[in-house]
């Protein structure tokens, strides 16, 4: 009995008949198909995609807006994607280039390593130390196993941030901004936007990108 397809699948199918075998954009695609098989694969085409701003020769001038409309890829994914891939790659490259022999571990906990010194006040020798622990060949950490080893040391290790007060002018900023990138995101893929509203909704998310900056600066 043939496994029924989903919709992003299909058109993901449809997509590559289109396309060039063996082009960058035909190989991101053959990639994300094959997410459950290797989120590494992904990750490094995606980290390529992004670093280059490879998408916009692809007629999308938003990252996000590629990796939602094309690839069907929710924008918290393609970020711990490649959040995760570059903290491989920069930070444990012998562990990349033996993925063939070993497999690595996998993608929640690879990016809980490249969080952490955002999300937990540990020292860099426990950082280094959790890091072993994890990419060693003989044990297969879970995500919940790492949180405890964090939380070993910092109690408060990756939990939520407390919710922001509605007087919070910070609070007010953030959200300001996520729905102007959101904005941003739909018109960059909507028919008959003229280049000038674009411009304007560019306009804008950089003004209140540059607000909340002085917002923290003041802080």
């Amino acid at each position: 009995m043939a496994t029924r397809r989903s919709r992003s699948e299909a058109e993901i199918e449809a997509q590559l008949k289109a396309l060039e075998p063996g082009s960058k954009r035909y190989n991101v695609l053959v990639a994300v198909r094959d997410f459950k098989a290797s989120w590494v694969q992904v990750g490094s085409e995606l980290t390529e995609v992004r670093e280059n701003n490879l998408f916009r020769n692809w007629g999308y001038t938003v990252f996000e807006t590629y990796c939602r409309r094309e690839l069907h890829i929710k924008t918290d994914t393609a970020n711990k994607l490649t959040r995760s891939f570059s903290f491989v790659r920069d930070h444990e490259p012998d562990a990349l280039e033996q993925r063939t022999e070993r497999e690595l571990p996998p993608l929640d906990v690879v990016d809980l390593l490249s969080q952490a010194r955002d999300r937990a006040q540990v020292s860099s020798h426990d950082l280094k130390s959790i890091q072993r622990e994890v990419f060693d060949a003989d044990s297969s950490p879970s995500k919940n196993q790492v949180v405890k080893r964090f939380r070993e040391i910092d109690p408060d290790a990756f939990k939520p941030a407390p919710k922001q007060q509605r007087n919070d002018p910070s609070g007010e900023l953030r959200r300001a901004l996520l729905l102007a990138e959101r904005l941003l995101s739909t018109l960059d893929v909507l028919e008959g936007v003229s280049k000038e509203s674009l411009k304007m909704a560019r306009s804008v998310v950089a003004e209140l990108k540059g607000k909340l900056e002085e917002q923290r600066q003041r802080t």
